[in-house]
C-alpha cells in the first residue's frame, strides 16, 4: 500500500490520538495498542498536533496480531466454532451463519467471508470491533497508516442478510463499530457490503461507526443500510454507516439519533462522520438526529459532517434529520455536508443532484457557516495558500434553519469556495445574525 504521510492525516479532520481497547463486561484479550499521536484540523490545529506528536511515546511492536472477542453466555468456546462451510478464499469464502462465527472472523484478518443467515448480536454485552488500529512503525510517516496484521484486510460480503442488536462501548478507541479498522493492502484491496444493520449502540471517542470505524484506503464500504433504532456517540468523527473513511462510500441509507460529547467534538453525519479525498455516491438519510452540545465543535451534516477533499458527492438525499448545535464558537454546519471542497484549483469538488427535503437545523448565535446544503468550503490545505472549491449543481434543499452568526444562507453559509451554484427551493432562515446569498 501506498504510504500516507502525515501532513495529509493531519489534514484529514482531527484523525487522532490515544488508542486503547474496549472496555465493558465481558472483554477479552486484545492486540496492546500504544498511544499514537494526536492529529489535528489542516489549518487551525497544527500546532497542537506537532505539540503532541512529540511527547508520545513511539509505537511498540504488539504480540498478537488478532483479537479475542467476547463469549455469549452458555456458549462454548471459540474452538468449538466451526464456520458453515467455505475455505476463506475470495473463490470460496467462509461462511457464517452464527453470531459465533461472525465472531470467528477475528481470527484470520485477512480472509474472505459470507453470511448466509441473519445474525443476532444481543448474546454479546460488548462486542470487541473486528480489526483494530496499530500504526504500521514508529517512524513518522507510518503513524497513522493502520498496520495491516491488525486492520480487517479481507473481504466481507452480507448477501443482503441483517445483523442486529449489535452494542459496542469502548472508553477511548480509535475506531469502534461491528468492524474497528479495515484497510486495503499491497496484494489486494478490501471490502465490507451488502447487509443490513438493524437496532445498533455504538459509544467511543474517535472513529466510531455502525459498519466500520476506520474505513481506511482500498476498502470500499458499499450497500449498507441502517435500520430500527439506532445511537452512536463520540467526540470526532462519528457516522452511522463510518466514523472516517478514505476510501468510497456508496449505495448505503441510514437512520440514527448521533451525539457530539464534549468542547472541540466535531465531525458528524448519519452516513460518515468525515471522509478524506474519498467520494460519497447515491446514499440515503431519513430522520434521525446530530446533537453536539459542546462548545468550539465543528464540522456536521446529515449526509457527512466532513468529506474533506472529497472529489463527488453526488446522487445523496437527506430528508427530516434535526441537527442541534447548541454550544458557543461552533462553525461548519449543513443539511447535506458541514463543509466541502477540492483542492486542485482546475477540478473543483462536484456536488450534485442532491437532495435536502426538510431538515431542520438549530444553531446557537454564535455558530459561523451554517447553511441548508453546505455550511461552507474549509478553508486552506495545510503547508499551501489554495483553498476549497466546489460546484453545487442539480441539488434542492428545504427545510428551517434557526440561530446562526456570521455567514447564514438558505444553500450555501459561506460562498467564498463556491464557484456555482445551482440549487433549488430554500431554507426558511431566522434569528440569523449575517445571512450569505
Amino acid at each position: 500500500m501506498k504510504k500516507k504521510t502525515v501532513s495529509l492525516i493531519l489534514a484529514m479532520m482531527l484523525l487522532v490520538s490515544v488508542l486503547s481497547g474496549c472496555g465493558g463486561t465481558g472483554a477479552s484479550s486484545k492486540p496492546e495498542n500504544n498511544a499514537t499521536e494526536a492529529a489535528a484540523d489542516a489549518g487551525e490545529n497544527t500546532e497542537a498536533a506537532e505539540s503532541v506528536q512529540e511527547s508520545a511515546e513511539p509505537v511498540q511492536e504488539a504480540t498478537e496480531p488478532v483479537q479475542e472477542a467476547t463469549e455469549p453466555a452458555g456458549e462454548g468456546t471459540k474452538e468449538d466454532v466451526q464456520f458453515a462451510g467455505g475455505s476463506g478464499t475470495a473463490e470460496d469464502p467462509w461462511q457464517i451463519a452464527t453470531a459465533e462465527q461472525l465472531d470467528r472472523v477475528r481470527d484470520d484478518l485477512k480472509a474472505h467471508y459470507v453470511l448466509t443467515d441473519d445474525i443476532d448480536l444481543s448474546g454479546y454485552e460488548n462486542w470487541i470491533p473486528i480489526g483494530a488500529f496499530q500504526s504500521l512503525s514508529d517512524a513518522p510517516e507510518d503513524s497513522e497508516v493502520p498496520h495491516p496484521d491488525f486492520a480487517f484486510t479481507g473481504t466481507f460480503d452480507g448477501a443482503g442478510h441483517t445483523i442486529a442488536n449489535l452494542t459496542v462501548s469502548c472508553e477511548a478507541p480509535m475506531g469502534a463499530g461491528l468492524f474497528g479498522c479495515a484497510s486495503g493492502t499491497e496484494s489486494g484491496a478490501a471490502s465490507i457490503g451488502h447487509f443490513t444493520l438493524k437496532d445498533v449502540n455504538v459509544s467511543g471517542f474517535y472513529l466510531v461507526g455502525g459498519a466500520v470505524g476506520l474505513q481506511f484506503m482500498s476498502c470500499s464500504v458499499t450497500d449498507i443500510h441502517l435500520v430500527g433504532e439506532n445511537h452512536l456517540t463520540g467526540m470526532q468523527g462519528i457516522g452511522g454507516i463510518v466514523g472516517t473513511g478514505f476510501d468510497l462510500i456508496s449505495d448505503c441509507s441510514a437512520t440514527a439519533d448521533i451525539t457530539v460529547s464534549g468542547d472541540d467534538g466535531a465531525c458528524a453525519g448519519v452516513i460518515a462522520g468525515g471522509t478524506t479525498m474519498s467520494s460519497i455516491k447515491n446514499c440515503e438519510v431519513t430522520g434521525g438526529s446530530i446533537t453536539a452540545n459542546g462548545n468550539a465543535t465543528w464540522g456536521f451534516g446529515a449526509l457527512c459532517g466532513a468529506p474533506w477533499g472529497a472529489p463527488e458527492i453526488t446522487d445523496c438525499k437527506v430528508s427530516g434529520t434535526v441537527i442541534t448545535v447548541s454550544g458557543e464558537n461552533n462553525r461548519l454546519v449543513g443539511g447535506l455536508v458541514g463543509f466541502g471542497g477540492s483542492y486542485d484549483p482546475t477540478a473543483p469538488a462536484q456536488i450534485s443532484g442532491c437532495t435536502v427535503e426538510d431538515v431542520s437545523i438549530v444553531v446557537s448565535e454564535t455558530t459561523d457557516s451554517v447553511g441548508g446544503l453546505i455550511g461552507a468550503g474549509k478553508e486552506m490545505m495545510e503547508g499551501s495558500d489554495v483553498m476549497s472549491s466546489f460546484v453545487i449543481s442539480g441539488c434542492s434543499v428545504s427545510g428551517t434553519i434557526e440561530g446562526g452568526g456570521n455567514n447564514v444562507g438558505e444553500v450555501v453559509g459561506d460562498p467564498a469556495c463556491a464557484v456555482s451554484v445551482d440549487c433549488e427551493g430554500g431554507m426558511t432562515v431566522s434569528a440569523a445574525l449575517d445571512t450569505a446569498a
